[in-house]
């Protein structure tokens, strides 16, 4: 059973890169006669499509400069947190169509819809400076990739980053939701003017949905709104439903940084796969995300044992490593790919002379064992590329007198509990702090 909490997709397809920062921004000062002139952060389809055409504005508040330099006695003085915690009002929802697929969204007015080749684009009004900006993709998507070109839209050389961190990693429709806010600072004449980025992507197989607000506050606005969005697509082209999915979520303290969704599918001509896609988004500092994407699409036997598979795992818009393994003769393994920019090519043998059991063969027996009373002790070899793709890992799974599972892998111990069919519950990294911990989040089928 592999517990990296990583992502990326299998086709080796990347979001596009930002192109331009052309939109024009609206700027909200202390007052209504404040200032205004042009924004930071572009949401022009040039971003991920390479299509031309901006759509909405952002807006950002001025942050007075220290000193001796009083507002006049008119104006009320600038309050940045007042500012942060505003929200809108109660809106209306409203009926969103455009190709195969329907959703419902609040807003204050019709939202904007843009098709182009490689996504729709959707400008929500909230009644506010700024739109909610969201994009509905064709094909599925590196989660931690796009963040990252989301989040560089904030260019170094024209903005401060203060802050930036996850929020909330959720589930809507069987797929994982990540929230991510980035807070900013621009010089300005006599100060500064703060901004407030606020991503949300939510990573459906067949149609992700990454959405957008760049306006100080309305933080609940956003999530509440997208949420809406994420619950109530409705596809004419969805992709099948897998026979078993679950979603773990990963948090650092209580800060959630990651996800990993597993599903079980069937093809067309009755093989299996398990297909496992993952993300971290775990700060590095208050101001900078690690992010990392990972992904495997494992070919399994009527028995659960591992047939062959892809392993890949990229981390800014670089690949770590792509693995292909295959079986050969006499539980013989050949593998083959690149790690690190180098090609590496190899075979082995699982030390029990046996095929490597597949995470759901894995699932099964540790069912089995957790139906019985008592202490268990689950010692197999699992192949982790991410580890060494060059042979499989010994894994340990053990429970003790009072029920609870460690799985210790080389130098990792996770300690916590099992779900009935096998799959993790809730498991604790025995390091630290701060406290790491993998917890289920959701799960529908049986495997």
């Amino acid at each position: 059973m592999a517990f990296a909490i990583q992502g990326a997709r299998l086709d080796g397809g990347q979001p596009c890169s930002p192109k331009r920062t052309s939109s024009p921004h609206r700027a909200c000062g202390r007052s209504p006669a404040s200032a205004r002139g042009a924004g930071l952060v572009a949401f022009s389809l040039a971003l991920l499509a390479g299509c031309g055409g901006a759509s909405g504005g952002a807006a950002t508040v001025e942050v007075p400069a220290p000193g001796p330099a009083p507002a006049p006695a008119a104006k009320e003085p600038f309050d940045i947190e007042k500012a942060l915690a505003r929200e809108a009002g109660e809106l209306p929802a409203r009926e969103i169509r455009a190709a195969d697929w329907s959703a419902r969204a609040f807003g204050a007015g019709e939202a904007k819809i843009e098709q182009k080749e490689k996504l729709v684009a959707i400008s929500i009004p909230l009644g506010t400076d700024s739109h909610v900006e969201c994009f509905v993709y064709k094909t599925m998507l590196d989660s931690g990739e796009v963040m990252r070109n989301f989040i560089e839209l904030l260019d170094p050389a024209k903005v401060e980053i203060t802050r930036v961190v996850p929020w909330e990693v959720s589930v809507h429709r069987e797929s994982p939701a990540v929230f991510v806010q980035a807070l900013y600072l621009v010089p300005k004449a006599g100060g500064k003017a703060a901004g407030l980025l606020k991503i949300a992507l939510h990573a459906d197989r067949a149609h992700p949905i990454a959405c957008l607000h760049d306006e100080v506050g309305y933080v609940r606005t956003f999530e509440r709104l997208t949420k809406g969005l994420f619950d109530s697509f409705e596809s004419k082209s969805e992709a099948p439903k897998p026979e078993y999915t679950d979603t773990l979520i990963l948090r650092l303290g209580k800060v959630p940084v990651g996800f990993e969704t597993s599903d079980l599918l069937e093809d067309e001509d009755g093989q299996r796969r398990w297909f496992s896609r993952s993300a971290t988004f775990l700060p590095q500092d208050a101001k900078t995300l690690h992010l990392e994407d990972d992904a495997s699409n494992v070919l399994i036997d009527p028995q659960g044992r591992i047939k062959g598979g892809v392993w890949i795992e990229t981390s800014g818009g670089k690949t770590n490593h792509r693995i292909e393994l295959s079986q050969k003769k006499n539980f013989e393994y050949e593998y083959s790919g690149e790690v690190e920019g180098k090609q590496v090519r190899g075979t082995f043998t699982p030390a029990a002379k046996a095929w490597l059991t597949s995470p759901v063969a894995t699932a099964s027996t540790l069912a089995r064992l957790l139906k019985k009373k008592g202490a268990f002790d689950l010692k197999q070899q699992e192949y982790m590329p991410g580890v060494d793709p060059t042979k499989p890992v010994d894994v340990q799974y053990l429970r003790d007198a009072s029920g609870a599972v460690t799985v210790s892998m080389r130098t990792m111990r996770l300690v916590g509990s099992l779900a009935p069919d096998g799959r993790p519950e809730a498991l604790e990294l025995s390091a630290g702090p701060p406290k790491l911990t993998i917890q289920r989040a959701y799960v529908r089928g049986k495997l």
